[in-house]
């Protein structure tokens, strides 16, 4: 008895605390755990960041306090479909309570990797989703999918050229026939041309390489305008479209209405703001138990004009714009290249690109190597900085170091431009990159050559990033040389690329390109080195295992390419590469190239805009979207290959 009257105490104790600890996990469950909804879009272009904005502006007037109640994961696929199937299914596997996609090859992805309904779906700007092929009918669709379709006002778009120039009888188009909501545009505009008794002149193709070239061929065949539809793959390569107008000296009509900007004439569409906000508060409404299978998917187009008057200029046939006309727009570009405001859409006003800045800009110009691209960068941007109006020595200095590819010494070259004060630092690489954001908070940051801004740091997407840093990117285009090696090579089924572990443009570049050549039907064999004193017995052993090296553009590589073209002219393979310099310099047969020294230009003009006032803030990383063939049938020839003329004739360029 005396014992038990020992342990009372002790167990009263127990007793009380477990009854405080229930008591605490209690209310630990009572509390509302913010959940994570993922935003999934195909690429980052001016209507589908609009509508991820939009989104996110109707999930919170829906009383969802994002950060606090729920918590948003962006996702880019960079207008890739591999790397789209890939982040579908990470979606899928993650803990998500819900996936918002924006476009339709993004409602497709998901929709597929999805099919059998684990999680719920809403889908935003999708031009036909009933011809989606995702299983929505005019009658009901899968219990787990819902969203809105937005058919761009297509036929309106034909009816406003006409006004604006009421002679027209011939328009050009390219489009992509394996984009659905591409041909569903086109349908319509066939039917709407046929009754306006309008000759449309259409090239198709199947990747961004091919816009230019196609954009050019219809320019050239006696058309008086351009037209650009919702197709994605020709959106993401505006500029090509648009340089192929001023060339035949005819204006481009878009159905985005943003596309303006980029030196379109006119564009009528949808306000993809009040697309996403429409999409944000379905989604709301989802989260907070509603059934999917009693929303009823329609057709949501908050329709918008904007008008460049300053693509009149140079135009042939008597294009005007009348003061009826340009009541209705939303936006308008006046004829000196200033946006403006009008209606209750607001366009922020860019400086004049004559005005001079307000002092003298210490710039310094970090690079990590003196690489084969480097020189066409640098090229670029001390090119274009004069033709902006901006004068060495009264308007800015350059200051240049290059680390010579080691780490200590490019962050010695950051501390330096701290210490010197500079204004403005020009990471010229990924390291430089990732070096100077982690040293520099509070001076303006504009970077080039850049694989992702994102993968290193800068970043969660191309809008959403460190407020003293903006940029330009320069991922390669795998999936288009997937198809280009294919031409050339038929019959080949396993290739290889050396990469750098260590740096983190060379790992993305990796995945992308496995993700494209698993697409492909090819095999990608990869060997690592650690640099360039391992590049000569890494690319002889990936010689040995492969039938053509195509190689990655990591700085290593670009700098030690000589290394793999004595490998691969050993073993007498083929040799791609994704640089002008790895044909003219490094012995590569053929590169599908990104032009460096065209990046180097948009970092010039971006440059121009921080040194005149504008925020880097406010300044979305600019991808750089158009890539050209590069050949050189001498180093084919050694490396015991032949290119078909089919390719040697779309080149870009022909060397040795």
């Amino acid at each position: 008895m005396r014992t038990l009257t020992r342990l009372v105490p002790g167990l009263v104790l127990i007793v009380a605390a477990s009854a405080i600890l229930l008591a605490m996990d209690g209310s630990r469950r009572k509390a509302p755990r913010a959940e994570t909804i993922a935003l999934f879009q195909i690429t980052e272009r001016p209507a589908l960041d609009e509508t991820i904005a939009g989104v996110q502006m109707g999930l919170e007037e829906a009383g969802f306090q994002l950060g606090r109640d729920l918590r948003i994961q962006k996702f880019s696929a960079a207008g890739d479909l591999a790397t789209a199937n890939s982040i579908a299914k990470q979606i899928l596997e993650g803990d998500y309570r819900l996936v918002v996609t924006a476009s339709t090859p993004s409602l497709q992805t998901m929709a597929a990797a999805n099919s059998k309904g684990k999680m719920q779906h809403v889908f935003c700007t999708v031009t036909d989703p009933f011809g989606a092929g995702v299983g929505i009918t005019r009658t009901g669709h899968p219990a787990h999918l819902a969203g809105i379709g937005t058919f761009q006002p297509v036929r309106e778009t034909f009816r406003l050229a006409r006004e604006l120039l009421p002679s027209l009888k011939s328009v050009g188009v390219v489009w992509n026939p394996a984009e659905a909501c591409s041909e569903a545009c086109l349908r319509e505009a066939r039917d709407e041309c046929s009754k306006l008794g309008i000759r449309l002149v259409e090239a198709t193709v199947d990747s961004p390489t091919g816009v230019a070239e196609a954009a050019a061929a219809v320019a050239a065949k006696d058309v008086q305008a351009l037209w650009v539809g919702g197709d994605n793959t020709v959106e993401a390569c505006i500029s090509a479209v648009v340089k192929a107008g001023r060339g035949a000296h005819i204006p481009v009509f878009t159905n985005g209405p943003s596309l303006v900007k980029d030196g379109a004439f006119a564009g009528l569409g949808a306000d993809y703001v009040e697309v996403g906000r429409a999409a944000g508060k379905m989604a709301a409404e989802v989260l907070r138990g509603k059934e999917m299978s009693s929303i009823r998917i329609e057709n949501v187009v908050p329709q918008q004009l904007a008008i460049n008057l300053a693509a009149l200029k140079g135009l042939e046939g008597g294009w005007t714009v009348s003061p009826k006309v340009l009541k209705r727009a939303a936006i308008v570009i006046d004829a000196n290249g200033k946006r403006t405001t009008q209606g209750a859409t607001a366009v922020a006003a860019a400086p004049a690109p004559t005005a001079a800045p307000t002092r003298k800009w210490r710039i310094h110009v970090i690079e990590y190597v003196d690489s084969l691209t480097m020189e066409e960068t640098r090229r670029g941007i001390f090119g274009e900085l004069p033709k902006l109006g901006l004068v060495e020595g009264r308007d800015y200095e350059i200051h240049r170091g290059c680390a010579q590819g080691d780490t200590a010494t490019l962050s010695g070259l950051v501390d330096a431009a701290r210490t010197a004060q500079a204004d403005m630092i020009v990471p010229t690489a990924t390291p430089a990159l990732q070096v100077t954001i982690g040293k520099i908070k509070d001076v303006p940051i504009v970077f080039t050559s850049v694989g992702s801004g994102v993968a290193a740091g800068a970043g969660k997407s191309n809008t959403d990033h460190m407020p003293n840093v903006t940029g330009v990117t320069v991922a390669s285009d795998f999936v288009g040389m997937m198809a280009l090696l294919k031409e050339c090579l038929p019959r080949v089924r396993r290739i290889g690329t050396l990469y750098v572990p260590s740096e983190v443009n060379s790992v993305l570049y990796r995945d992308l390109m496995a993700a494209a050549a698993k697409q492909a039907g090819l095999e990608l064999v990869t060997v690592p080195v650690s640099g360039i004193s391992e590049v000569s017995d890494g690319a002889d052993a990936l010689a040995s295992r492969v039938e053509a090296i195509c190689q990655l553009s990591d700085n290593v590589a670009l700098t030690s390419f000589s290394a793999i073209s004595t490998a691969a002219r050993k073993a007498r393979i083929p040799l791609f590469g994704f640089a002008t310099g790895t044909v003219a310099d490094g012995g590569a047969a053929v590169a599908l190239a990104r032009d460096y020294e065209d990046a180097g230009r948009s970092c010039a003009r971006m440059m121009a805009r921080v040194m005149r006032g504008e925020s880097p803030a406010g300044m979305p990383f600019e991808p750089l979207k158009t890539s050209r063939i590069v050949l050189s049938r001498r180093n084919a020839a050694a490396l015991g290959m032949r290119i078909p003329e089919p390719v040697i004739k779309r080149a870009g360029k022909v060397v040795n």
